[in-house]
């Protein structure tokens, strides 16, 4: 006998992985979350941060209002997508806020696009600064899996001070590094309990 959760009415929602990922990232908190109204939209790092924020916005035109679940850079591309479309709540996953400053030095010797703009000086973190978050955000911060090239408190690929960087969120610290935490059934509970207290619509 096949047991399967009930489906539920609830506010669209669109997931926005990570640097060098896929929508495949998300299989586990969907799986999970039992989320059927959902967009998964896909765009790859080497194209360009501003190249792809524009094709975003063409992937998600239609949409009158939406709940986001973004990993890592993925909630960059939120924050800036805040100024194009009705963005009502967001829960971002070890997303580097305050930039890298690991990415300034390192560009140097890979040249690599990502590189040159994840760093704390580069345009998609410092315009990001300049855009006020009015909406309910929470950000998952991954406290586990350090590597030293870092130099501070990291998850394997962000830093702590990074992720914590705005004031303007509420912080959720969980003890994975920063690809465990997309199955993390915590992140799945974290999930379910912002959409079920502001978002969800039961039909």
């Amino acid at each position: 006998m096949n047991f399967k959760l009930p489906k539920r009415k609830h506010t669209h929602v669109v997931v926005i992985h990570g640097a060098n990922a896929s929508p495949k990232s998300f299989n586990y908190i969907l799986e999970n979350t039992n989320l059927t109204n959902v967009t998964k939209v896909r765009y790859f790092s080497g194209d360009g941060f501003y190249n792809n924020l524009e094709k975003l916005k063409i992937q998600l035109q239609g949409i009158e209002k939406c709940f986001v679940i973004a990993h890592s850079l993925g909630g960059i591309y939120t924050l800036h997508l805040l100024q194009h479309i009705n963005i009502i709540g967001v829960v971002s996953i070890a997303t580097p806020f305050g930039g890298s400053m690991t990415a300034d030095w390192v560009k140097y010797l890979i040249p690599r696009r990502l590189y040159s703009e994840i760093g704390v000086s580069s345009s998609p973190i410092t315009n990001g600064h300049k855009i006020a978050i009015n909406i309910p955000w929470t950000q998952i911060v991954t406290t586990e899996g350090a590597i030293p090239v870092h130099f501070s408190k990291n998850d394997g690929v962000v830093t702590y001070k990074s992720m914590t960087h705005r004031k303007d969120m509420q912080f959720f610290e969980i003890p994975y590094n920063h690809y465990e935490i997309m199955n993390s059934p915590e992140v799945v509970h974290t999930i379910n309990k912002k959409l079920k207290s502001n978002f969800i619509y039961f039909g």
